[in-house]
């Protein structure tokens, strides 16, 4: 009886791990700095990418809804925590910047060309900062079958005045103070407002006119952090699909945000 019991507990484990499907890697850049990346469904016929925020991680509900949208569709998918952020990749939040984030995306794409999975084109998702990389790498690079920036920073300046306008009393003490300190749960982090400064020399509306993937801008109705107008702009001279997630704000908190945002996803790439 308890050789039965042990053979069940073992195609139970064996099974659950066949339907999750994925598998977890450490990558080293250039520097030797540690990428902690996540593979999901190596068979999958596609390929895709997402990228999470600003002092956030894979786990962030809008990577996992994105995440499901494109399992569900066939996809192999790549998550991976950005350095200096509240992931288990090298370096604190305090040295994060919209190039670390693009250098680590063009890290993990490089490292995952050389995998059995890779796919060309292949699709790239991210989140608010994570937006902005993924808009910047399809301006470099003309392997993307789909770009999704979701609330995606348009903007160093653009990110600014909203929050000037949005929220004037926060804004103004974190420039004046030159940081502030962000909690998520039992993890907190000092985000130096350089991150913003840095990031004004990159404009996407300059760089709309030169990428040509199919992309889907994703708009969050209660977004007090990106503007409704700024992200429209761009939009407009690409040509690109938009659509407003109801009642959500920029994280997309509420589980009918995430639904929505599932659907919303999952309509574009099918």
């Amino acid at each position: 009886m308890k050789k039965f019991l042990l053979l069940v507990l073992t195609f139970m484990l064996v099974s659950c791990s066949l339907l999750n499907n994925e598998h977890s890697v450490i990558l080293k850049n250039n520097q030797g700095q540690s990428i902690y990346v996540k593979i999901h469904n190596e068979t999958g016929s596609k390929l895709a990418f997402i990228l999470h925020g600003l002092a956030s991680d894979m786990n962030h509900q809008v990577v996992q809804s994105a995440k499901k949208a494109f399992l569900d569709n066939g996809y192999t998918v790549v998550t991976f925590d950005a350095r200096y952020s509240l992931g288990k990749s090298y370096g604190n939040v305090s040295d994060v910047s919209l190039n670390t984030f693009l250098e680590d995306l063009e890290t993990v794409v490089n490292w995952a060309k050389d995998q059995d999975f890779y796919r060309e084109p292949f699709a790239v998702a991210g989140h608010s900062l994570g937006g902005a990389t993924t808009i910047l790498y399809s301006h470099n690079n003309n392997n993307i079958s789909f770009l999704i920036p979701i609330a995606p920073v348009v903007g160093g300046q653009q990110w600014e005045n909203s929050c000037m306008k949005n929220m004037p009393d926060f804004c103004k003490q974190w420039k004046e103070k030159g940081y502030y300190e962000y909690k998520l749960k039992e993890k907190s982090a000092n985000i130096f407002y350089n991150v913003v400064d840095n990031a004004k020399s990159y404009n996407a509306v300059k760089l709309a006119q030169n990428i040509k993937a199919p992309t889907l801008f994703v708009i969050a109705e209660k977004d007090r952090i990106i503007e409704e107008k700024d992200i429209k702009k761009v939009a407009e001279i690409m040509n690109a699909k938009i659509v407003k997630i109801s009642q959500s704000s920029h994280n997309f908190i509420k589980e009918q945000n995430q639904k929505d945002l599932y659907k919303t996803i999952s309509d574009f790439i099918k």
